[in-house]
């Protein structure tokens, strides 16, 4: 009896050991196994176990067209950044439930990511009486339980179920749309997202997150997830538009004040290795690790999302409109040239059709620090704006494709060093503008020192400039990116 006792811990300790790695450390080191965790009992079956990881970057940006800083007239700019600290949690004193939670920072620049109202020590607000920059607010990105009604994996016999069925409640990400939209922050292929694959970035979500139920699980070789959710209230003032030849007169705007629920989803086929499914962070490469590939399919649908209005009047009726999102994608992770040399192919593409009402567009860029209009400047400028904003989300559809390649470990004559150069590129239309067609690309590389525990990357990726509704030119910007995660 004690035997048997024996090997079920063993095994059970194998099996966490297992899926905690493959939940966090996918295309990690090996030795990595568990972590920073705390075993709560002597069998490992209760356990909490914590997370912390940071993304340093530096950044030099040709600026659009007639862009000041600080008020000062620049083409260029070299800044410095953390583009995310994270601290997360995650706990299993059940087979039966767990809870996961996550806090950290975004965006910390020079003259960005500050604490509001902090004046001369913190963010003095848009008037920029202080520091834009200092001292950032922690926050917390995602918070939420779950519940087993039907688990991968039988409990007593530990052989895996057909089909699964999970039930969870909270501010998750267990969302749809695309493979993309669910993205882990600390194994991108290419430094960061297109942005545009979460099409709700901080509007009516938070980071991607929002309230809600969500159920999950497998059914045989397809993973599948779909919540209910209370969008964040996001209100236009009908007053907003109350002013000559107001746009938004014909140009849709978030404004979800009635209230109404979203559903999402997302399923993919599993052609080869299974992923695992115990958090919703997808991977963007393994790093030669396993052999992946998915076709999936996702949607995002809200009534009543955003507005537009009859006539230009302080006390005109609105006219509401649906925001009805779809995606369709492939993921592809696979290694070649066996063990000893371990090349690997990762590749994905993603195409995303967006009608949020007519003409709808968002312009944005990640970290535009304090960026306005150059006095006495009289060049042409982007429509976008200033800085290093570009057309990103909007009415309309966009296609994005990335690949890499990991180079085989005999290169550097090392199993721990590894070299991954990567290209991405980006096509897009806007209602908005019409026929125009709106392009950007990357080309750049990693350098894996422990796979995504620690590791540099580097790039130059380009935007459109927007003159007289297309793509006049573009400008660029190189990006290196360090990153540990334990």
């Amino acid at each position: 009896m004690k035997t048997k006792q024996y090997i079920r811990k063993i095994s059970f300790s194998v099996i966490l050991a297992l899926t905690i790695g493959i939940a966090y450390g996918q295309g990690g080191s090996p030795s990595y196994t568990d972590g920073l965790t705390i075993k709560l009992d002597s069998t490992g079956q209760k356990y909490v176990r914590f997370l912390v990881w940071t993304d340093f970057r530096a950044r030099y940006s040709e600026l659009n067209p007639g862009t000041a800083v600080n008020g000062i007239a620049k083409d260029n700019m070299l800044d410095f950044s953390v583009r995310q600290f994270r601290f997360a949690l995650y706990s299993q004193l059940s087979q039966r439930y767990l809870v996961l939670g996550t806090i950290g920072i975004d965006n910390q620049s020079f003259s960005s990511g500050g604490s509001a109202g902090g004046g001369n020590t913190g963010n003095g607000g848009a008037t920029f009486n202080g520091t834009l920059g200092k001292k950032p607010s922690l926050y917390v990105h995602e918070l939420w339980n779950e519940y087993t009604i039907v688990p991968d994996n039988d409990f007593a016999t530990h052989k895996r179920n057909f089909a699964s069925l999970y039930i969870g409640t909270g501010l998750h990400y267990w969302v749809g749309i695309s493979r993309m939209s669910s993205l882990s922050s600390f194994n991108f292929l290419a430094i960061d997202a297109p942005i545009y694959n979460w099409p709700l970035i901080d509007n009516s979500d938070q980071l991607g997150r929002q309230v809600g139920i969500y159920l999950k699980g497998v059914i045989g070789p397809v993973t599948y997830r779909w919540a209910v959710n209370k969008p964040f209230t996001v209100i236009t003032p009908a007053v907003a538009y109350a002013k000559p030849n107001a746009p938004e007169l014909n140009y849709a705007v978030d404004n979800n004040a009635n209230g109404n629920l979203s559903t999402t989803g997302y399923a993919a086929w599993q052609f080869f290795d299974k992923e695992n499914t115990l958090v919703p962070y997808t991977t963007g490469t393994y790093v030669g690790t396993k052999k992946v590939l998915n076709i999936g399919v996702g949607y995002y649908y809200t009534g009543k999302g955003t507005t537009t209005q009859v006539n230009n009047t302080a006390t005109s009726p609105l006219i509401n409109h649906n925001i009805s999102i779809w995606a369709a994608d492939v993921f592809a992770d696979l290694p070649f040239g066996g063990k000893r040399q371990n090349w690997a192919f990762t590749g994905y593409s993603v195409y995303y059709h967006d009608d949020f009402g007519p003409n709808y567009l968002r312009n944005g860029s990640i970290m535009n620090e304090n960026v306005g209009p150059a006095q006495n400047y009289t060049g042409v400028v982007s429509q976008a704006g200033y800085g290093n904003v570009a057309p990103i989300i909007g009415t309309g559809s966009s296609w994005f494709t990335q690949v890499g390649l990991l180079l085989p470990k005999t290169l550097l004559k090392t199993d721990v060093v590894r070299l991954q150069p990567f290209a991405e590129y980006s096509l897009q239309q806007f209602e908005r503008y019409g026929s125009s067609k709106f392009t950007w690309w990357s080309a750049g590389g990693n350098v894996y020192l422990d796979g995504h525990h620690a590791k540099i990357s580097f790039k130059y990726q380009t935007r459109p400039i927007v003159v007289n509704n297309q793509q006049a030119f573009s400008k660029g910007s190189y990006v290196i990116a360090t990153q540990v995660f334990l």
